[in-house]
């Protein structure tokens, strides 16, 4: 994105994202799951971002999987047109995880199961889109502004048990 993402972070290994930057994962065999799919990440929540984007591939107006910052207190993990709601209350280190199995996704905060939706059986979309991290849609219009640490896209669904274990494993960094 031609700027330090890495500049005057409060984590290490943290991006530091401004508003006006982001990082982007080029598209790859590996990124086109359809069945099952988690994402995961460690944001610093501070209830400013609205329409941002935390992590995801988005094109056409439909997301193939994204976390998304909708308001002050809500995320929201897509899968295609259709999403799950979480709400995030308080600010600081927040560890978000979306998970979709193929019946069912699922949104964690902090290790705990906060917002799921209806059974929801679909293949997910696949696209030769970048992934993007702190964006969406390639809009500059969507680009978070805070940190992110430890984006993680996972080809399956992680467990309840998992989702806890690696919220336990970043507690004490990102606190």
């Amino acid at each position: 994105t031609g700027v330090n993402l890495f500049e005057n972070v409060r984590k290490q290994g943290a991006l530091n994202l401004d508003g006006q930057s982001w990082a982007e994962v080029h598209d790859n065999a590996s990124l086109d799951v359809t069945t099952a799919v988690t994402l995961e990440a460690w944001v610093y929540w501070d209830g400013s971002n609205s329409s941002k984007g935390i992590l995801g591939r988005w094109f056409s107006g439909n997301a193939s999987y994204m976390l998304y910052a909708n308001n002050s207190t809500t995320l929201y993990f897509f899968i295609n047109t259709s999403h799950s709601a979480a709400t995030i209350s308080g600010t600081g280190w927040k560890h978000i995880v979306g998970t979709y199995d193929s019946i069912k996704r699922r949104v964690y905060i902090d290790g705990q199961e906060i917002g799921s939706g209806d059974a929801y059986n679909a293949t997910i979309d696949v696209n030769d889109k970048p992934i993007e991290i702190g964006r969406y849609a390639g809009n500059t219009d969507y680009e978070y502004d805070g940190e992110i640490a430890q984006p993680r896209i996972y080809n399956r669904s992680l467990s309840a048990e998992e989702v806890q274990r690696n919220y336990n494993a970043g507690k004490n960094i990102y606190s």
